[in-house]
């Protein structure tokens, strides 16, 4: 597992996270990369969700709108307020490393491109398990350290690797990632690659025009290898 790391203490990383989200949408992803999450998990109306690292809440938001009782929860306050503002479901200000939850409370847990940046991703995983429902199911979305674009864009250009610009990094292989979530409480019955979706709302398409570079990572996605792709979502069960 390759780590980069320029903030070092809990109260750096929480007062960066904040300054970036003066910025909205800086962070999140398209909107049709969790519904994708979403179409896979195939929450039942009804279903508690807890989204880890919520950002603006686009899950939350989408959940909702399919009847799930979802719960978002980050650890800057400033994504807290963009998600409140979008979403009528519980967000809070919390660590992932400590969910303020009982044992065995939600039947699904999300973790989408965030669990890297985690000062303890073990611990993350550890408690995304003890929160979840026994046989309860999570998604996890994790970056590759061999994605091939990086490769052949970054590090044969400058000789440096994987940069997605935040604080405290991290990036590993499909097995390596594997290999910790089943670590921490996890079985790991799918892993799917990661490449970007192809736009299918106004809202999508407004994001692809604000991040005009990732058009071209959506053009070679379809010959991108599983194991040299952007990331890999997991989808787990609770053992």
């Amino acid at each position: 597992m390759k780590t980069q790391q320029r903030a070092h203490t809990k109260e750096e990383i929480i007062a960066t996270y904040n300054a970036m989200y003066t910025q909205p949408g800086k962070l999140r992803d398209a909107a049709a990369l969790y519904r994708w999450v979403l179409d896979l998990l195939s929450p039942q109306k009804g279903a508690q969700l807890l989204d880890v690292a919520c950002g603006e809440g686009v899950l939350v938001r989408l959940a909702e709108a399919r009847g799930v009782h979802a719960i978002g929860i980050d650890v800057a306050w400033r994504a807290a307020i963009i998600a409140q503002q979008s979403t009528c479901g519980r967000i809070i200000v919390g660590e992932g490393e400590a969910l303020p939850f009982p044992d065995a409370t939600f039947d699904f847990v999300t973790n989408l491109g965030s669990l890297e940046h985690f000062i303890d991703p073990e611990q993350g995983v550890q408690e995304m398990r003890r929160v979840l429902k026994p046989g309860g199911v999570a998604a996890v979305l994790l970056p590759n350290s061999y994605y091939l674009a990086d490769i052949i864009w970054h590090v044969w250009r400058t000789g440096y690797g994987p940069n997605h610009k935040q604080p405290l990094e991290r990036f590993a292989t499909f097995g390596e990632w594997r290999d910790m979530l089943e670590a921490g409480g996890f079985h790991v019955e799918k892993g799917l690659k990661y490449n970007f979706l192809f736009p299918r709302s106004r809202e999508d398409w407004q994001w692809y025009f604000q991040h005009p570079r990732k058009f071209l990572y959506l053009a070679v996605a379809p010959l991108m290898p599983f194991h040299l792709s952007y990331s890999f979502l997991y989808i787990c069960r609770a053992l």
